[in-house]
């Protein structure tokens, strides 16, 4: 098995993450809201796994640079991860508001994230520019605010 997590020396951020690493990292952001720490049984919950999962892909995040963990209490997202998490969640963002209002269609976060993972930076920009009004909920950025993420986080599908 391959790791998913993986530094490069290309941005601000710098960051390559596979598509499950993605989820991890907003499901910590997320979750990460009204406490300082996630801890790893609120973890397995929210992304439907094992704990003994969210130990592996812990550690192979904190070696990314992308959390740090404590143990038994959980872990944080680094400035690194939580940039890379901003620019997955306003993906997300623009796909689910594209969605509802050009096509009147409800996607719900999995299909979301897929298609905003997947789509290269370039097309979440002109779809944003389809839709003119800011994501609200998770992601409250102005379209200001990512005209330069992708450049500046290192972003990279892998």
């Amino acid at each position: 098995m391959t790791t998913e997590v993986s530094s490069m020396a290309t941005g601000l951020a710098g960051a390559s993450v596979g598509r499950r690493t993605g989820q991890y990292l907003l499901a910590i952001d997320w979750l990460s809201e009204d406490a300082d720490r996630v801890a790893p049984g609120e973890l397995a919950a929210r992304l439907g796994v094992s704990g003994a999962s969210v130990t592996e892909m812990s550690s192979k995040l904190e070696d990314a640079g992308l959390v740090t963990v404590k143990k038994y209490t959980g872990v944080k997202l680094t400035d690194k991860g939580s940039e890379v998490a901003r620019e997955l969640a306003w993906r997300l963002c623009v796909v689910e508001n594209f969605f509802e209002a050009e096509l009147s269609a409800d996607l719900d976060d999995e299909q979301s994230y897929e298609i905003g993972y997947t789509l290269p930076p370039e097309a979440i920009k002109r779809l944003r520019d389809l839709v003119d009004h800011p994501c609200i909920d998770r992601c409250p950025q102005t379209r200001q605010d990512y005209d330069g993420v992708a450049s500046r986080s290192g972003f990279v599908r892998t």
